[in-house]
């Protein structure tokens, strides 16, 4: 596609060298760009993409987006920010795909993959040709791709956007992290419909703030990004965002008034019932998800489905059947003991997590592994042990993703007041607690999920509930 073109909605500071090119691949890797390559500068918080500029001509880029001249003779698009230049040009290079999709994005701190899959499940169970984007992985329909992000890099996104399309998909959903919108990954794509599930402190060692943080994804709620909003107003921030935000929204919750709420809420350690009122129109709700942190999560997919006009029985079907693969998934073990995988990886999702399990099987004692990200800030560190340390009768510390940390410094930073042990090899650790089970006991992993990987200098296979599928086998074998 030619250069004049790609960049003919951009706000342009300057054209410098310009030479109309057939321009054939995008990319902000100067290693990865190829033959008739345009480049993009972008200045990330360790690297500079202005320093490798002459790496990338070398190795293909005709032309350059930068945010300032720099000392070479291809043409060089100056503009104010590179980022929201590269999506407008995605969007053009790749035939504004992006409007031949519904796509219905999820943002919040905890919930946005198991409100994605539920909707994406009850889309699928309609008929619908539809794809996810998430923290598990990129699906369209049942083909599955790998996925290094929650919400992918702009170039991979819109590459995603015109497989989907390609595909004939009709739905996208997609999990929006505050990383994305800050990064204006989706700049100029409208949504159809934008959740919000929560917020609570995470990424502080980005944002810096909790306040910057949340701002980031509370801006996001606007006209100029979706159409319609649903929102939980039982969040301080969700309710401000009711009030205040210039698009039509839909509320859900447990606690205030809301257009969407639930009743009678019963829950087990297999699975949970509820009735929801949705604008008067009253479903009785079985599924697999427990606890009150998943009722809203079905509270806001329901929801979705209903502005959708997915009949009843369709989305009470799929529920029924639900399973999120690493949200509270429960192996069952001899001696009535359980094991429990879950993704929860901040102080609130501890928080839920470990109280519902103390909740249902309240005489069990609880064991409990999980780390701490290495890119995250002492304080989470502190809560989050503090949190274990509420409900557990003994924690194991191992590793979760340590990007190159040392994993001592990790656990120093973590508060025990229980009874503990440091065992930095994941396997390990969770086959050490699973030999401290006795009987009626709880085996609690958090952290890590459906994650197939630890993510460090070199990212390592590792996948915990095969981990935990090995240890049902060699059971039931002896």
């Amino acid at each position: 596609m030619k250069l004049s073109k790609l960049i003919k909605n951009l706000k342009v500071k300057s054209l410098i060298n310009f030479n109309d090119f057939n321009i054939k691949n995008l990319s902000i890797s100067s290693k990865s760009i190829d033959k008739n390559g345009l480049f993009f500068a972008i200045k990330g918080n360790n690297v500079n993409g202005e320093d490798y500029v002459f790496e990338a001509v070398k190795n293909g880029a005709v032309a350059v987006v930068t945010e300032s001249q720099l000392l070479v003779d291809i043409p060089q698009i100056i503009v104010e920010d590179v980022r929201i230049a590269m999506a407008l040009i995605c969007k053009v290079f790749y035939n504004n795909c992006d409007t031949k999709l519904k796509i219905i994005s999820v943002v919040g701190t905890n919930g946005k993959t198991t409100t994605s899959t539920i909707i994406y499940k009850i889309l699928q169970e309609s008929g619908k040709n539809v794809g996810l984007i998430g923290t598990n992985g990129v699906y369209m329909n049942d083909l599955y791709l790998p996925n290094n992000f929650t919400t992918p890099d702009t170039i991979d996104l819109f590459y995603i956007f015109n497989q989907m399309a390609s595909f004939n998909i009709e739905y996208v959903i997609i999990e929006l992290s505050a990383h994305a919108i800050y990064y204006n990954k989706m700049f100029g794509v409208k949504n159809e419909i934008t959740v919000f599930t929560n917020i609570t402190p995470e990424h502080l060692d980005f944002f810096g703030t909790f306040e910057n943080y949340a701002k980031v994804k509370c801006d996001y709620f606007n006209k100029l990004n979706t159409k319609e909003c649903v929102v939980n107003v039982d969040d301080e921030y969700g309710k401000s965002i009711a009030y205040n935000c210039n698009v039509p929204c839909v509320s859900y919750g447990l606690a205030y008034p809301a257009n969407a709420f639930a009743i009678d809420i019963k829950t087990s350690i297999n699975g949970s019932s509820f009735i929801v009122n949705v604008e008067n129109d009253v479903l009785k709700v079985s599924t697999n998800l427990v606890g009150d942190y998943n009722v809203y999560n079905i509270l806001a997919s329901i929801t979705v489905a209903k502005m959708l006009k997915i009949s009843n029985e369709i989305i009470l079907k799929s529920l029924k059947k639900i399973n999120v693969p690493g949200r509270w998934e429960v192996f069952d073990f001899k001696n009535n003991n359980k094991v429990i995988v879950d993704y929860a990886h901040t102080p609130d999702g501890f928080e839920k997590v470990l109280s519902l399990i103390k909740s249902l099987r309240p005489k069990s004692k609880i064991i409990t592994v999980f780390g701490c990200v290495g890119y995250s800030n002492k304080q989470k560190r502190e809560s989050m042990g503090k949190v274990a340390s509420k409900y557990s009768n003994y924690v194991v510390l191992s590793e979760d993703n340590l990007c190159g940390e040392n994993f001592e410094d990790v656990c120093d930073d973590i508060t025990l007041t229980v009874p503990n042990v440091r065992i930095p090899n994941r396997k390990d650790a969770v086959t050490y607690a699973y030999g401290m089970l006795n009987k009626n006991d709880t085996l609690v992993l958090l952290g890590k999920g459906n994650e197939s990987y630890q993510k460090g200098i070199d990212n390592i296979y590792y996948n915990e509930i095969e981990v935990v599928k090995e240890l049902q086998k060699q059971e039931n074998f002896e």
